[in-house]
């Protein structure tokens, strides 16, 4: 599932829940704009992919487990 057009604040509180219940950190956009133009993560926990990316044009987005997508209350 893909939810686009998340405000940045809430897309930040879905990224540090997300960490909270155990999801890892895999790779970190980390360019000379990280997090100013452009911010992307990739996140895993068991066999499951969060991809979540951020830009200051359009905020955030979030595709992954439609279930998971949902209990942040994004979907």
């Amino acid at each position: 599932m893909k939810v686009r057009d998340i405000p940045t604040e809430r897309f930040n509180e879905a990224l540090d829940q997300l960490q909270r219940s155990g999801w890892v950190k895999t790779y970190e956009y980390d360019n000379f704009d990280a997090w100013i133009d452009h911010g992307k993560v990739v996140l895993k926990k068991g066999g499951s992919r969060i991809v979540m990316e951020w830009d200051n044009w359009c905020e955030g987005e979030i595709e992954g487990p439609a279930d998971v997508v949902r209990a942040l209350g994004l979907g």
